[in-house]
């Protein structure tokens, strides 16, 4: 695990966070690739979905894929260390982490992976049902966890990022409690602040 968290430390995440997530056995490394592997688990603790993500850039793009056979609806999610009402969504596995080190490593809440967004080309014409379609993993999760009172949203502040969100707050508030959390800057994402905070040290 030890290039893994070489990576994850250059993207700003902190050691503690990494050391939770394996302590919970949803993050790892594979070999002989040495890809940083999020797992999702369901209810009894059974894997049941994995994303690949490649530690190694080309032209500032790297290697990322769904293991075949996952189940979205069972995707990437860091529990919290005792009871709680609140989860947070994310559009990718990375951002949790992201998120969790930003906040100094608090435990206190559900930190979901969406394991992406559909949305549909900025100014063009909605023609396809599925962008309309909720999230697959946060229905699963909060038909499992009835307690949930607060969803926190924390999509990227991009066209994509805020559909999601609207699309979210139009169908669940009312019965629970919305929270927007979105970065403040246009185009934003959540884990660019982690990398900056990290090169400021």
């Amino acid at each position: 695990m030890q290039t893994n968290q070489a990576y994850l430390n250059h993207r700003g995440i902190s050691d503690e966070v990494i050391t939770y997530c394996i302590s919970h056995e949803i993050l790892y490394e594979s070999v002989p690739y040495h890809n940083a592997v999020f797992v999702g688990k369901d209810e009894s603790g059974k894997a049941r979905y994995a994303f690949l993500r490649g530690i190694y850039e080309k032209n500032g793009k790297g290697f990322k894929m769904e293991q075949t056979g996952s189940e979205k609806k069972y995707s990437f999610c860091i529990p919290p260390e005792r009871e709680t009402k609140r989860v947070v969504v994310y559009e990718a596995c990375i951002d949790a982490l992201a998120h969790m080190t930003l906040e100094e490593g608090k435990r206190d809440k559900y930190r979901l992976s969406l394991g992406g967004i559909a949305a549909p080309k900025e100014n063009t014409q909605i023609q396809s049902e599925r962008f309309k379609k909720l999230p697959d993993a946060l229905e699963e999760f909060l038909k499992n966890h009835p307690e949930i009172k607060e969803i926190e949203i924390c999509t990227d502040n991009d066209f994509a990022g805020r559909w999601a969100k609207e699309q979210m707050k139009k169908h669940y508030e009312g019965t629970y409690q919305i929270i927007c959390n979105l970065p403040e800057k246009e185009g934003g994402r959540l884990c660019r602040p982690c990398e900056r905070k990290k090169a400021d040290k």
